[in-house]
Order: C-alpha cells, then sequence, then structure tokens
C-alpha cells in the first residue's frame, strides 16, 4: 500500500496541490524556454507567477514534512538522556515550535495587511497573496503541535499514575 493511499482526505488533498503546483512550474518554465529559444521571445509574467508558487510551495510542503514527521532531526544529545528526560526536552521542544509558529503567524499576517495594497507590476497580483502562505502554515502546524503537547502531556500523567 502507498503512503498516498493511507494518508488522510485532507493531507492528500495537501500533496495534490503540491503536484498542481510543482507541475505549474514545471509548465511555465517549459513555455518559456520553447518561447525563448523558438521565437525569440518569452512571458515576463512566468517569473512573478514562478515565484509565488514556489514560496507557497514550501510552506505547503512545510505542512506535509510536519505532517508526516520528516523534519530534520539532530536527536544525538537526546539519546544519550534518560526516557524521562527525553519526554521533558520533546515537550520544550514542541513549545519552543508553537511560540516559532506564533511568531510566524504574527509577522506574517501583519505583512498580509500591509502590503494588500502593493501588487506585483507584471501580472498585477497582490503582494499580499505571498505572505499569506506563512499564515495556513503557522496555524495548521501550530493546532498539529498543540494536539502532540496534548498528547505528551496525557502520556506523562498515564506514566505518573502507574
Amino acid at each position: 500500500m502507498s503512503e498516498l493511499s493511507k494518508a488522510n482526505p485532507a493531507e492528500r488533498l495537501l500533496r495534490w496541490l503540491m503536484v498542481l503546483i510543482i507541475g505549474s512550474m514545471t509548465t511555465l518554465v517549459f513555455l518559456n524556454v520553447v518561447l525563448r529559444y523558438g521565437f525569440n521571445s518569452n512571458l515576463s509574467i512566468t517569473e512573478e507567477i514562478g515565484r509565488y508558487l514556489f514560496v507557497w510551495l514550501t510552506f505547503l510542503g512545510g505542512i506535509s514534512a510536519f505532517i508526516r514527521n520528516r523534519h530534520v532531526r539532530v536527536d544525538s544529545f537526546l539519546r544519550l538522556m534518560s526516557p524521562k528526560l527525553q519526554h521533558v526536552v520533546g515537550i520544550l521542544s514542541n513549545l519552543a515550535m508553537l511560540a516559532c509558529c506564533i511568531l510566524i503567524l504574527i509577522g506574517g499576517w501583519q505583512l498580509t495587511k500591509s502590503n494588500m495594497s502593493n501588487y506585483l507590476p507584471i501580472s498585477d497580483l497582490p503582494v499580499a497573496t505571498l505572505y499569506f502562505a506563512s499564515v495556513p502554515f503557522s496555524v495548521i502546524v501550530g493546532a498539529l503541535l498543540l494536539l502532540r503537547l496534548w498528547r505528551q502531556i496525557a502520556h506523562s500523567g498515564q506514566g505518573a499514575s502507574q
């Protein structure tokens, strides 16, 4: 059974959205190469659209990696700790990541609001769209971190009572 077939519907939608973005970026680059070398012309909009798609792809990929627990982790020191200390460090680590999500949310929302009236020169897309990519990322990852923290704290309560 493939990893995608085991994913829940929301995660499957997220992955298909990332595939759509990568496909769009590939199509834009291919079209621009053909136009440039075949017809000595180009689409100037591809650079702006490509940048937006890449930023959104990065944030959506961050969500996907977090869901599957695939972010880079250095656990050399963690392995040397006792299980109880590992648990405490895990909770502190998740609290630190939650604080980062809150900062990303606040900063991304402020940048989104301050760029609502700014538009890109060629595509006329709002610049706020670029900065808004951080908002769903921080909300989704923050909610998943809260769920993870809840489970960690509940697990530590069960361990203490036994």
